[in-house]
């Protein structure tokens, strides 16, 4: 939902595309919607990453990526917490490691309960430390 800028836009989608090779693929298909892409959908909604058990379609994990623009009271209240309501999966949002704390705040304020997940991008800009707790 974010208008971000060309350097943040690309931030983000590395950042999934880093995510999904980080993630478990033996046991779950993993579907992307980097950008504006419409890949894999739940309705009308549309997560950066949607896991599925292998085979299956029910989702089991749904995870948003999060760059330091897109971490505030507009996009917990208008996407976070439709994510979190209307799809019966366990939520994740992928933040960065500095910002998590944030976050946690705003998702407290709009009263919705979803898990973390962090990462970290080195000098380089290489996308590093992706962890899920």
């Amino acid at each position: 939902m974010t208008n971000r800028n060309y350097h943040n836009q690309n931030l983000h989608d590395n950042v999934i595309n880093s995510a999904r090779r980080f993630l478990n693929t033996t046991d779950y298909d993993i579907y992307t919607n980097p950008s504006s892409q419409k890949n894999a959908g739940i309705g009308d909604l549309y997560p950066d990453i949607v896991m599925t058990v292998k085979g299956k379609t029910t989702v089991k994990f749904i995870i948003e990526v999060e760059t330091a623009d897109s971490i505030n009271l507009y996009e917990a209240t208008n996407q976070w917490k439709k994510y979190a309501t209307n799809i019966q999966a366990s939520f994740y949002i992928l933040v960065p490691l500095n910002l998590k704390v944030k976050a946690d705040q705003l998702c407290k304020q709009v009263g919705i309960s979803v898990r973390f997940g962090t990462y970290s991008v080195d000098y380089a800009g290489n996308v590093t430390n992706i962890s899920f707790n």
